[in-house]
């Protein structure tokens, strides 16, 4: 019985939509390995004994395919938790207006500062707020989820602060997003 593979079944169908030249040719690469993952397209090795055979088609290694970037995505997970504090977390969302978006698709380069600049914004808030430190993890993001360009952070932060004055541990932490998206 084959695997059902929606996905690649969507990617198949809706190829003319996005295999244009003004998409960006890492998506158009990434959405092709996809399609062409485990077929003969990529080839394939052959396994055989003296009573069998077997042929196994190789995988396209891509992060967006369901089955390739599964298991990297869980080793990525294992290897954050294990190096992250058994603490409380909370998620803060920040977004760039939409008018900078041009600037940025245009100079890709910016996007390498906003991950660094936004922890700097939280660190030194909750500084001057709590009188602490806290820990910040900052993935960005430049895509929506209707694959329009739209730069945003997701970002995790300790609920909870370091006072390095005495060495306390100081929770809860309330962050207010209104406060902290003009900075």
């Amino acid at each position: 019985m084959a695997l059902k593979q929606p996905l690649k079944d969507i990617l198949i169908a809706t190829r003319p939509h996005w295999d244009r030249p003004e998409i960006r040719p890492a998506v158009r690469e990434n959405f092709s390995k996809l399609i062409d993952c485990r077929t003969p397209a990529l080839g394939a090795e052959v396994f055989a004994s003296e009573t069998e055979e077997k042929l196994v088609y190789h995988t396209c290694k891509s992060r967006s395919c369901p089955s390739c970037g599964q298991r990297a995505t869980l080793l990525w997970q294992r290897n954050q938790w294990s190096a992250l504090p058994d603490i409380p977390y909370t998620g803060i969302g920040f977004t760039m207006p939409n008018v900078l978006w041009p600037i940025f698709r245009r100079n890709r380069h910016l996007l390498h500062d906003l991950p660094a600049l936004a922890a700097a914004v939280i660190q030194q808030w909750v500084k001057t707020t709590y009188g602490v430190r806290v820990l910040i993890l900052v993935v960005p993001h430049t895509f929506g989820r209707h694959l329009n360009f739209n730069v945003h952070l997701h970002i995790m932060v300790s609920a909870g602060g370091l006072r390095e004055s005495d060495g306390r541990w100081i929770a809860p932490l309330h962050f207010d997003r209104r406060t902290l998206m003009p900075i």
